[in-house]
């Protein structure tokens, strides 16, 4: 409980003996709630900061900022003043009252049934999403049954498309989809902990007491800064290529959410990703050590597993950055940096507002910008007839990206979503931009035949002969990274060999010095501008397997 408390204020004044003498003066209590001005919003917490203006008159003064926030960190409480006065002492008192919550637990009862039923909605639409996938399964059997049959190569490859670009739909929904039923379960447990904090909590009341001395009657300006809970921001991201490619704007936004029991009408807010510190003492940096990662090692398999162990692992495929990832066997050893991230703030340009304990996630506006861009395509045909593109984007401005979800645009049409990394100011990165609907790459197994060599055929030997066709419907050439594998041999009874390709693999030294020692292919194609149907551009490549006789190997993927 804070007392009003007198103290001895020593004003020198001239007498006519020359005398010095004390001044004793009592704090007159005075209630200024003032008005929430400023907020620097962190990743979990925010810094409010009220501002009072006071006409007071010479003398001591104890000014009350009452009803700070449940949320409120007492201990972090912070003030000055400014005009012809000081500040002598900061205080803050708690106490019980009666304060009825039944409005605002009704409130957040609604709101999680607001959000349960959207929950509700986003499980249907997996549900939906499920059997459109089913049904295009059936759909790719029944095509490979038709080619079986004879079937027009032609409506083929059609065929394929259509499939291929309905699955790449399916899969941009369903990614869509587990986004929203995450950030909806997020929401809604966020609600539940709201309500039952308020349920469970005691009926307090909070107020700062901010203790001046004022040497002279003037307006006085008394600011009091103190840091919440249950505040934060995301950065978020909206990217729209140039039609040509060779620009792209990033609208640049932060999503802000609050519930900490107070409005935030038409403040100042800055973004921070530094950690708000209360101690007075400053931070001990720890030391960075770099090390090399060590890779786990593989469990050894049973003599079963050792007696059809395969070469080839079809199932684990990736695709990361400008590389077909195909993960086969132990993992390359690779260097592990451990660090903090970088610390940047963003001041609003103008003054925005934000209510307390709300549905949705507040976007506001941190800037645009331009960049500049070069765009290329990857085309994986052994996985998908889909075609993605890729830019090369410099990232032109003085803000620094921070990781965030960017929403994908082609002109008005939204195409799907990717995450951004960490971008410094002119640092250039790879961003992809979706499928191009105009470009297609498939390709097909011409033969596969195996025979017997050797002394009374002591080896085997199978051929693989493929043919990739690509279909590009622009009106200009285009370069495509082409991407495939071949096997890696892990024994001396097994030999692998790429043969008759009819173009050059890649000559991209980093390709060379990472990708193709793991078994992947890499072709750098330009494709002639409408290159469809019959004048589609066509490349082919072979190879070829050998093993011993008695090597058992698990069947080769096609």
């Amino acid at each position: 409980m804070h007392f009003l408390s007198t103290f001895a204020l020593s004003i020198f004044t001239t007498t006519a003996a020359f005398a010095l003498q004390p001044v004793t003066v009592d704090m007159e209590p005075i209630n200024a709630n003032g008005s929430i001005t400023d907020i620097a919003l962190y990743r979990g917490r925010a810094a409010i900061t009220r501002t009072a203006e006071l006409d007071l008159e010479a003398g001591g003064w104890s000014i009350f900022f009452r009803d700070l926030p449940s949320s409120a960190t007492l201990d972090s409480v912070q003030a000055s003043v400014d005009g012809n006065a000081k500040l002598i002492a900061v205080d803050t008192t708690a106490f019980p009252i009666e304060k009825d919550n039944n409005k605002l637990l009704t409130e957040i009862k609604q709101e999680i049934k607001h959000v349960e039923e959207k929950i509700a909605i986003a499980q249907a639409e997996e549900e939906s999403i499920k059997l459109q996938a089913s049904f295009l399964e059936t759909l790719v059997k029944r095509s490979s049954s038709d080619k079986e049959q004879g079937v027009d190569l032609v409506s083929f490859q059609e065929q394929l498309a259509f499939i291929g670009k309905q699955m790449a739909t399916i899969e941009t929904q369903k990614l869509a989809n587990n986004k929203l039923h995450e950030e909806l379960t997020n929401e809604r447990n966020t609600l539940v902990k709201r309500r039952n904090s308020i349920s469970n909590e005691s009926h307090v009341q909070r107020d700062a007491i901010i203790d001046i001395v004022v040497f002279a009657q003037d307006t006085i300006t008394i600011e009091v800064t103190y840091l919440v809970n249950n505040a934060s921001w995301e950065p978020s991201y909206s990217i729209r290529p140039s039609e040509g490619g060779e620009s792209i704007t990033i609208d640049y936004d932060a999503k802000v959410a609050q519930y900490t029991g107070e409005d935030w009408p038409d403040v100042n807010l800055t973004l921070s990703t530094a950690q708000p510190q209360r101690s007075a003492s400053p931070p001990k940096p720890s030391p960075w050590y770099l090390d090399i990662q060590q890779p786990t090692p593989p469990a050894q398999p049973s003599a079963a597993m050792r007696r059809t162990r395969s070469s080839v692992n079809a199932e684990d495929d990736a695709i990361e950055s400008d590389s077909f990832e195909l993960r086969l066997g132990t993992a390359a050893t690779a260097a592990s940096v451990v660090g903090n991230g970088p610390a940047v703030s963003f001041a609003l340009p103008r003054t925005v507002s934000v209510p307390s304990n709300k549905n949705d996630k507040q976007k506001t506006a941190i800037a645009s910008i331009d960049t500049t861009a070069s765009l290329f395509r990857v085309a994986v045909p052994m996985i998908t007839d889909s075609v993605y593109i890729r830019s090369k984007v410099t990232n032109d401005s003085p803000f620094i990206l921070l990781p965030g979800e960017a929403s994908i645009f082609h002109g008005s049409d939204f195409v799907g979503r990717t995450i951004l990394p960490t971008v410094a100011p002119h640092e250039t990165f790879p961003l992809d931009l979706g499928i191009d609907p105009k470009v297609i790459a498939t390709r097909t197994l011409l033969e596969k035949k195996t025979s017997s060599t050797g002394l009374f055929g002591s080896s085997k030997e199978t051929l693989f002969d493929y043919r990739v066709t690509v279909s590009n419907g622009h009106d200009a050439p285009l370069e495509i990274h082409l991407w495939d594998r071949i096997p890696v041999s892990q024994n001396e009874d097994t030999a692998v060999e790429l043969k008759n390709e009819s173009m050059q693999l890649s000559t991209d030294a980093n390709y060379l010095e990472a990708d193709f020692p793991r078994g992947l292919l890499r072709w750098d194609l330009t494709v002639p501008a409408n290159s469809t149907g019959e004048t589609s551009f066509v490349m082919t490549w072979q190879v070829d397997i050998g093993r011993g006789k008695n090597v058992e190997m698990t069947p080769l993927p096609e």
